[in-house]
């Protein structure tokens, strides 16, 4: 078991020393994580409610803790750079996993399910780690941090909570004004927050940035993230016939389609 690159960040790491995307390191790493958010996920759907609140108040501790021992790992090492401050959308979603449980907030919780969920898939899918040795400590929390983002809001919807793509255009302003906030910022201290700055290495994004140049790479970003969205919002989407359908009949509405 090597243990030389430990400490390595994805600037330290020499090249060649990654697991790579979609290796067989890399699959092996996205069996292990969906594996294990589906076993707590069937767990906590057994769950009488107050175990429930546990699991979620774990799932919170568990990412915050992972975030702040990054952190402390880094500057213990020398390796902490304005890049590592919770700007990027995990740190962004770390930061809503903490709201939502202290306020229990419907629009948090559709932030949630619109960010996380996906920023967290994509993330794992395309991991900007992947120049990172599967025996690295940073590789690790990577993984581990964007899974247990995956998990919370599959959680969410196992509790009963019924996303709208309604209300998820009226948390969209929100993100598009932390965006403006971060662009400048990124030119200031240098950093690549929401990557903003450039594509990040090492994952299939740097094609965008190859063919559409810097900053029509976000461009592409922009239409991939409308899909993804489109995608995870098509099962909840409800035309407003069907809503009046079900009004006049006087029938409640499937679980699914409630509105919260």
């Amino acid at each position: 078991m090597d243990l030389s690159y430990f400490f390595d960040t994805i600037y330290t790491i020499p090249p060649g020393m990654g697991s790579g995307t979609f290796t067989l390191t890399h699959w092996s790493i996205l069996g292990v994580m969906s594996l294990t958010i589906y076993l707590i996920a069937h767990v906590f759907s057994r769950a009488d409610q107050a175990t429930r609140q546990r699991i979620l108040l774990g799932t919170v501790v568990f990412i915050v803790v992972n975030e702040v021992f990054k952190d402390i790992m880094l500057l213990a090492v020398g390796r902490f750079r304005w890049d590592n401050l919770p700007l990027h959308l995990c740190g962004l979603n770390m930061i809503a996993t903490l709201v939502y449980w202290r306020t229990k907030n419907l629009w948090v919780a559709e932030w949630l399910y619109g960010m996380s969920l996906l920023g967290g898939m994509v993330a794992l899918i395309s991991p900007n780690w992947a120049p990172l040795p599967l025996m690295n400590l940073f590789l690790i929390l990577s993984n581990t941090v964007h899974a247990a983002l995956v998990l919370f809001p599959i959680l969410l919807l196992i509790d009963g909570f019924r996303p709208q793509p309604g209300r998820f255009l009226r948390v969209m302003p929100v993100f598009g004004l932390i965006s403006l906030i971060i662009y400048p910022l990124n030119k200031l201290l240098e950093a690549n927050f929401l990557f903003m700055s450039y594509a990040p290495k090492a994952t299939p994004f740097e094609m965008f940035e190859a063919w559409l140049g810097n900053p029509g790479y976000l461009l592409a970003f922009g239409v991939l993230l409308a899909l993804g969205w489109f995608l995870i919002y098509l099962p909840w989407f409800r035309p407003a016939w069907a809503v009046n359908k079900a009004s006049a009949s006087g029938k409640p509405l499937p679980a699914r389609q409630r509105l919260n």
